[in-house]
């Protein structure tokens, strides 16, 4: 039974032969014979065969003239297969093409590389093992080689596009084959490459689906399956929003743009869809074209890729084989017997030249651009175009020499682009972030705005510049902080979080760039540079007592002082009084005086203690030594209250000047009455923490041992821990929150320098597309000077008004201080003159009774007289009524008034 397909087969090619020389008529070019093995269902690639024969057959100045032997594989069945490849070499046909990757067995290889037969492939298979090229060496392949595949797979994802986490599926070993380089992009690390199995997943695709959006948060996924499935699976994934605007699907079946994938696309597909094709040659736009186009000719304009490959197969054999035979007269028929013991000599002439030969000697050209096989016959020249398959628009074209670059498209690719690409309309972004001063925060009248207007802050001000620039829409989503990872759990909270699994696309606030954070997201370039600083309470200074002066002395002491002071007068006075050396002649030029005179009376004595006390001294002094020591005594007493008051006076009067103790960090670990700490979790926990500076290790370990624990939860909650404890507490934060607050908070201030370096910058999800064209938005707002000016505007701008408190030192007193000083001054000043106006009336009205005259005109005359300032001496009488004789009367008559007044007092 199985001699019945041989037969049928030997019969068509005769009758085939037969009408080939009715054809030919006349034709005396020499006959090549060649075969071919089709699968059933390979229509397209048939016709494709038999075009690429009749073009090189009609080509002019041709030798030779290939005649064609077809053969079809009903099923997989390698017997057969070997039978219509023996059938086909006792044909003496000088080459077999294919069969397709369809075949499960190498054998027609295995036959080719006994016999001498170049076999020539054109699908793409799994590269061959060493000793499988031992019984390849007569066999080439026109597909690309899996191994160049992959590598340009590799360059596109890792070079080009930058992915580093996404998730690869593939159907087929050959679609693993071709993802090979990606499985390593990571060294198979289960958090960045996901590989799956569609096998796995063939009941049910939503299971795949929904694993890869719940499960694993992915955005990028790497497809490689066989056309026909591939609507399905696409259709599916709509339902779980894997099709949605910042999702990327790279397609890399050659045959993707087959697969009548833009029969269903749609509104929904907002993802990026990327996929690759070989390359084909531009078309001439000089050259005629063909007002009717065959059938052929449409499935060759659709660029399907076996069709294709066979074309060029067929061009790459024949061109070949004119250039051998051509140089080797006369020809030598190949071998007619499977198993003939030597092979045919010019298959290995021809098959070193497939390998060798220039695209440019072939004719006609190649479909497909930069052909070039290796030494062991494949394909390792090829170029690849980048291209959407959704709206068949070329992008990019991928060369094994220069790698990447951007597709030139002529007038009539452009215009023919007439579908609608949904994945470039204008996408929304979610921009998550936290409540946090001056970044983002609630207007004060939140209730009149909705949506985003309801916000207002420094973060909300960069957003909107930014989606200004780069033409993007954008909607706030809110979380409890930045992001702080946990130990335990290995797991992110915050705006980390979302960005993980890709809640949001870009994140904003306080940020501080980390290597902890870039290694599960990444920033852009930092838009704000900051460093770390302690905040800590300021407390008002003291209200300034004018009667600062007599503080140096407790009250009781000027107590003391003054009984001290009465005390020693009285008893002065006393023991003057007892003293015969202290009672002295009134006037020193009466040998014998009548009586005596002591002058310390208790006026005498009192300005005495005073001017001592006063370091001025007195113009009159004791005589008698017991007074002396009396004086010498109140001297000493003197001297020693005054220097303590002296040595105490300018620390008591700067007292009142606020100056802290904690200057440093370095102050600050070194005492233990000041609490210090930070926000748990934060950037700046995690700097001390993972610090090796031995200060900043010491701060940290001092941090951890505080009870009650010095860590915060947020930074407003650290601010009103440091006001509430006043001097009790200082906060670790970054310099930017801690400016805003001092500049809002009169009873806070900075400690020390800035302390590290730091940044602040957008976070965006790993291998995020945008995040370049974020980085150049701000740098250009930074060249403009608008992120200075947003920072002037949350930072500066304010109705807070703190009082000035100038910090001096101890040398420098102010007036309020010394005001006491000046009161003294003044009250002493008021007194005398209060006393010098009532001695003044007193006077007068004596000069009136003694003069016998009014006392207006008493003080009249007296008045004139003291405003006379260039008068020197005074007269005894100041009437000018009166004569000299009434004068001298007056004046003895004065006198004698005055010894009796003096005489009755010493009595």
């Amino acid at each position: 039974m199985r001699l019945c397909p041989v037969v049928i087969y030997a019969f068509i090619i005769v009758i085939g032969f037969l009408e080939g020389i009715i054809a030919l008529g006349g034709d005396d070019r020499n006959e090549i014979t060649v075969g071919a093995i089709f699968y059933e269902n390979e229509k397209e690639i048939e016709l494709s065969f038999d075009q690429a024969f009749r073009e090189v057959n009609n080509m002019k100045f041709s030798e030779l003239r290939f005649v064609t032997i077809k053969r079809y594989m009903p099923t997989n069945d390698s017997f057969l297969l070997q039978q219509i490849t023996c059938e086909l070499i006792s044909n003496g046909v000088a080459a077999i093409f294919g069969p397709s990757s369809k075949a499960a067995s190498d054998i027609v290889a295995q036959i080719a590389n006994a016999t001498g037969i170049p076999h020539i492939e054109y699908d793409l298979k799994l590269e061959a093992t060493r000793q499988e090229q031992l019984n390849h060496q007569m066999s080439v392949n026109v597909a690309p080689s899996l191994s160049v595949l992959s590598r340009a797979y590799f360059e596109i994802i890792k070079s080009n596009y930058e992915w580093r986490t996404f998730t690869l599926i593939y159907e087929t070993p050959e679609g693993l084959a071709r993802l090979q380089d990606l499985m390593n992009i990571q060294a198979l690390n289960s958090d960045y490459v996901k590989l799956r199995n569609l096998a796995d997943y063939a009941d049910d695709y939503r299971i795949l689906w929904k694993e890869t959006d719940e499960t694993f948060h992915e955005q990028r996924i790497i497809l490689d399956c066989e056309p026909k499935t591939l609507k399905e699976l696409l259709k599916v994934s709509i339902d779980f929003k894997l099709q949605g605007p910042f999702r990327n699907w790279f397609l890399t079946h050659l045959d993707t743009h087959n697969s009548g994938l833009r029969d269903i696309y749609n509104e929904d597909f907002k993802a990026n869809i990327t996929s690759v094709r070989l390359k084909v040659v531009d078309a001439n736009p000089f050259e005629r074209k063909k007002t009717r186009l065959t059938k052929v000719d449409q499935i060759l304009g659709n660029q399907t890729m076996l069709p294709i490959l066979i074309y060029d197969a067929v061009v790459l054999f024949a061109s070949s084989a004119r250039n051998v035979i051509a140089a080797m007269q006369p020809f030598h028929p190949p071998n007619r017997h499977c198993g003939s013991p030597s092979p045919w000599m010019l298959g290995a002439f021809i098959v070193n030249e497939m390998k060798t030969i220039s695209e440019d000697d072939v004719e006609p050209h190649f479909k497909t651009e930069n052909m070039k096989l290796d030494e062991n016959g494949q394909r390792i020249h090829f170029n690849l175009e980048i291209y959407k398959p959704t709206v068949n628009e070329p992008m990019m074209v991928w060369t094994p020499d220069n790698g990447i670059k951007k597709r030139r498209l002529n007038l009539e690719l452009e215009s023919a682009g007439t579908t609608q690409d949904f994945s470039e309309q204008r996408k929304v972004y979610t921009v998550v972030t936290h409540y946090e001063e001056p970044y983002f925060m609630m207007k004060e009248d939140h209730e009149n705005f909705r949506g985003r207007e309801k916000y207002e802050g420094y973060a909300v001000d960069l957003i909107s510049k930014l989606s200004e620039l780069l033409e993007f829409d954008y909607e706030f989503m809110i979380v409890n902080g930045n992001g702080k990872y946990n130990p335990e759990t290995k797991q992110w909270d915050g705006i980390i979080r979302k960005l993980i699994d890709h809640h949001a696309q870009i994140g904003v606030c306080d940020l501080t760039i980390t290597q902890m954070r870039r290694s599960v997201v990444d920033f852009t370039v930092p838009f704000m540079q900051l460093g770390i600083s302690i905040l800590h309470y300021k407390s008002p200074p003291e209200p300034k007592n004018q009667f600062a002066f007599l503080e140096p002395f407790a009250v009781e002491v000027w107590i003391y002082m003054i009984f001290a002071q009465l005390i020693m007068t009285l008893a002065f006075v006393f023991i003057a009084r007892l003293s015969y050396r202290e009672w002295l002649p009134p006037n020193p030029a009466i040998q014998d005086p009548d009586e005596l005179e002591n002058i310390w009376n208790v006026n005498n004595s009192t300005w005495l203690m005073v001017g001592s006390i006063m370091q001025q001294g007195c113009d009159i002094l004791p005589r008698g030594p017991h007074m002396r020591i009396l004086t010498g005594m109140w001297w000493f007493f003197a001297l020693m209250m005054l220097s303590t008051y002296t040595a105490n006076l300018a620390a008591f009067l700067t007292s009142n000047k606020w100056q802290s103790s904690i200057k440093s960090l370095q102050d600050l670990i070194e005492q233990d009455k000041v609490h210090f700490g930070s926000m748990r979790g934060g950037s700046t926990s995690l700097f001390f923490s993972e610090s090796n500076d031995t200060d900043y290790q010491r701060a940290w370990n001092q941090m951890k041992d505080f009870n009650p624990s010095a860590f915060t939860s947020t930074n407003k909650e650290g601010v009103a821990r440091v006001r509430k404890e006043k001097g009790g507490y200082a906060f670790l934060m970054e310099t930017t929150s801690l400016t805003y607050n001092i500049e809002r908070n009169c009873d806070l201030t900075q400690i020390g320098e800035q302390i590290g370096e730091k940044h602040y910058g957008l976070a965006v999800p790993l291998g995020s597309d945008y995040r370049t064209n974020l980085s150049v938005s701000i740098l250009q707002l930074s060249e403009r000077g608008e992120l200075q000016k947003m920072k002037n505007k949350w930072w500066k701008n304010h109705n807070v008004t703190c009082d000035s408190y100038h910090e001096v030192d101890g040398d420098e007193l102010s007036i309020i201080e010394l005001g006491g000083v000046f009161l003294v001054l003044a009250g002493g000043v008021l007194i005398g003159v209060i006393l010098g106006i009532f001695e003044f009336l007193w006077n007068v009205q004596n000069v009136a009774v003694e003069e016998r005259v009014t006392p207006w005109q008493a003080f009249k005359a007296e008045l004139i007289f003291a405003l006379k300032f260039w008068v020197r001496k005074k007269p005894m009488r100041i009437s000018s009524s009166s004569d000299k004789s009434s004068s001298r009367r007056s004046s003895g008559s004065r006198r004698s008034s005055k010894e009796k007044s003096r005489s009755k007092t010493a009595s």
